[in-house]
């Protein structure tokens, strides 16, 4: 294993290695998931026996203890893998709303910085990749040893370029395509094997992953979606959110130069703030203001431009001294069709302007359909009505059809959706960035409300009107004559 790990700063891992790291990978897993075992099957026999779950009671009580335990236990096997098992140690440290508390707490130092590379490696990495035999010199007046932060992929370190200007460099480690690819396969077979165990479909959201994965390792694809939305961002005024972008003539496959942004991630002020006796009220309005930067920005990427940064989390958002957001590492974006756009738009009024009437659910239940979500055969028909206001409003506790919006209950609606086309594991993952930050700061967010103007643009309108999707008026042209008729009354 350790062979590995050290192959990441040197010499391109062998077969064999990969081979031995994917058998300690399930090992180690299987030793991690073994203690839930007794207590599921208690937890499945008290629920047969008509018992109801006493959130006081020592079965409880043992759960709780028990995920302070694996959560140490879980920290301890990504200190010693690394690699992919970094991304889903971010991925639980961020979703709050998902995941036991004591994962997230636990887990929350890796959002901010993994163990970094030595700088020498560093400047090896910059001279062969990006200055192609050049010394550093020759291009940087100065580059920080250390790091600004490390990840699994990559870690930046903040220079000077020789005229003066002040920048960023991204810089990938050695040799870590291959473990990461191969880290990922191993975590979607644990996956599917668990299919059906977790409300969520984690074997749909690894699959996306790995696909977003294959082009993080190119950072020229970065430097492009970078740059396209600092520019969608600002074309119709001041942006809501910073975007850094690339310095032309500084980009290679694993070296990324770009603009430096100064300030804080939300993970390190969170940290540094924790405990500091901060006054409540001023925490509310700097976190809102936060909020609505992001949530706007969110809207024009997903619901106007069809292409966002699908990475969101509070490593990756940073607070200027000036206050000002900053949105960095594009590693990963996102680019959604015209239909999925148009749709998602629809559902975004639907639920802005929901009074709840059975005329708004069923055409909820209709727009379901259309976006290719699939139900289990004992879902409620207002299922696609439920989980639209789940993903979208995060006030509402109790939804229709008798769900739930508490992600870990026997009624959350997410139980009864059986496929997620692809456009929706990585779009409601933004949203859920959106959502945790809420959670954190305890304040109720009008997601719909905010994202209405751009959900209006979207479609092409300045105000809602009639949808075109209707219970009775099926296909086009009843729709059409329906939706013309409506505007002409």
């Amino acid at each position: 294993m350790a062979s590995v790990v050290a192959n990441m700063q040197g010499d391109e891992p062998s077969q064999m290695d990969l081979v031995v790291r994917s058998i300690g990978g399930y090992a180690r897993a299987a030793k991690w998931l073994a203690p839930y075992i007794p207590l599921y099957l208690a937890t499945e026999s008290a629920a047969s026996r008509g018992e109801d779950w006493d959130p006081e009671g020592s079965l409880a009580k043992e759960w709780e203890d028990q995920h302070g335990q694996s959560a140490r236990d879980l920290s301890e096997i990504i200190q010693e893998m690394k690699g992919f098992y970094v991304k889903v140690g971010q991925l639980i440290a961020t979703r709050v709303d998902l995941f036991p508390k004591q994962y997230s707490s636990e887990l929350t130092y890796l959002v901010d910085s993994v163990n970094p590379l030595p700088f020498d490696v560093v400047r090896r990495t910059i001279e062969k990749e990006l200055l192609e035999g050049y010394a550093l010199e020759e291009v940087f007046a100065y580059v920080d040893p250390k790091p600004l932060g490390s990840a699994s992929i990559a870690q930046v370190h903040q220079a000077r370029l020789l005229n003066g200007k002040d920048i960023a460099i991204k810089v990938q480690r050695p040799n870590v395509e291959a473990q990461l690819l191969e880290d990922i396969s191993l975590i979607k077979g644990l996956a599917k094997q668990l299919r059906g165990v977790f409300p969520v479909d984690y074997y749909e959201v690894f699959s996306e992953l790995e696909g977003q994965l294959k082009e993080e390792f190119d950072f020229r694809q970065e430097s492009s979606s970078m740059d396209y939305i600092a520019t969608a961002l600002s074309k119709d005024g001041p942006s809501p959110i910073l975007v850094p972008r690339s310095i032309p003539g500084l980009v290679s496959r694993r070296v990324l130069c770009m603009d430096f942004m100064p300030g804080m991630s939300l993970a390190q002020l969170e940290k540094k703030g924790a405990g500091t006796g901060m006054d409540p009220k001023m925490v509310k309005y700097v976190g809102r203001k936060i909020l609505t930067s992001l949530s706007q920005a969110f809207a024009t990427m997903i619901l106007e431009e069809g292409f966002f940064h699908a990475d969101p989390h509070p490593g990756n958002i940073f607070i200027k001294p000036d206050g000002s957001v900053a949105l960095i590492d594009f590693g990963q974006v996102k680019r959604i069709g015209y239909k999925f756009r148009r749709e998602f738009a629809e559902l975004v009024l639907l639920i802005a302007d929901c009074k709840d009437t059975k005329e708004e659910y069923d055409v909820g239940i209709q727009l379901g359909k259309r976006m290719g979500l699939k139900f289990s055969e004992t879902a409620d028909e207002l299922c696609p009505v439920a989980l639209g206001m789940f993903v979208l409003d995060f006030s509402r506790t109790e939804l229709p059809g008798g769900y739930s919006s508490y992600e870990l209950s026997d009624r959350n609606v997410m139980k009864d959706v059986t496929y997620y086309p692809p456009e929706w594991v990585l779009t409601c993952r933004a949203l859920q960035l959106i959502r945790g930050l809420a959670e954190r700061l305890d304040m109720e967010f009008p997601l719909p409300k905010l994202w209405r103007k751009s959900a209006l643009r979207a479609l092409g309108r300045d105000e809602p009107g009639p949808s075109l999707v209707t219970p009775t008026a099926k296909g086009f042209w009843p729709r059409l004559k329906h939706w013309w008729k409506a505007r002409a009354e």
